[in-house]
């Protein structure tokens, strides 16, 4: 089985066996048929038809490998999302407080402005007013911008994840093994 996930890529090796009696052998048991030794090899003239037990229970274990590529995707996706949400915490917090101690500034040169005496110390007061309001709205349009980056990197990874979860799953049969026990 060849499907695609998050990672990647992946193919696995679906083994499934019925007894004559159309038993369905359990989990682990059709991987441990493989490992027997053979004392005798021959070749069939024809593959033995598989039953509808056995039909039903290669698709059940194709079910099992899609469910478990779903839900590494899904714990993958949980990761970068907590990432971002981290990230545009950080990011959310740390400009934030900048743009509080420029407001922080920006009254206290307002208030020096108020009580200069001449003319050019008003002016040079107002200048600085002016800089440090000017940097506050720079850094208000990064903190819009960061957090469009951040929206559009959350953004591409939703239509990634949708992507896979539309699973393209391809099954192929390699070879079918008539064991007789002695």
């Amino acid at each position: 089985m060849t499907i695609d996930s998050l990672a990647g890529r992946e193919q696995r090796l679906v083994v499934a066996a019925i007894t004559d009696d159309d038993r369905i052998l359990g989990d682990d048991d059709p991987e441990k048929l493989l490992r027997l030794p053979i004392s005798r090899q021959t070749a069939l003239d024809a593959a033995p038809n598989a039953s509808a037990a056995l039909a039903s229970d290669l698709e059940q274990r194709r079910n099992a490998i899609a469910r478990q590529v779903n839900e590494r995707n899904l714990s993958y996706f949980q990761q970068e999302v907590e990432k971002l949400d981290a990230w545009a915490d950080d990011l959310k917090v740390g400009l934030e407080q900048e743009i509080k101690e420029l407001d922080r500034q920006i009254k206290e040169v307002r208030r020096t402005a108020t009580v200069a005496v001449t003319l050019e110390e008003k002016l040079h007061w107002q200048k600085q007013q002016r800089e440090l309001e000017q940097r506050r709205g720079r850094m208000r349009r990064e903190l819009f911008d960061r957090q469009n980056e951040i929206e559009g990197k959350r953004n591409e990874l939703i239509a990634e994840l949708e992507t896979h979860l539309q699973q393209q799953a391809e099954t192929c049969k390699l070879f079918a093994i008539a064991w007789e026990l002695s």
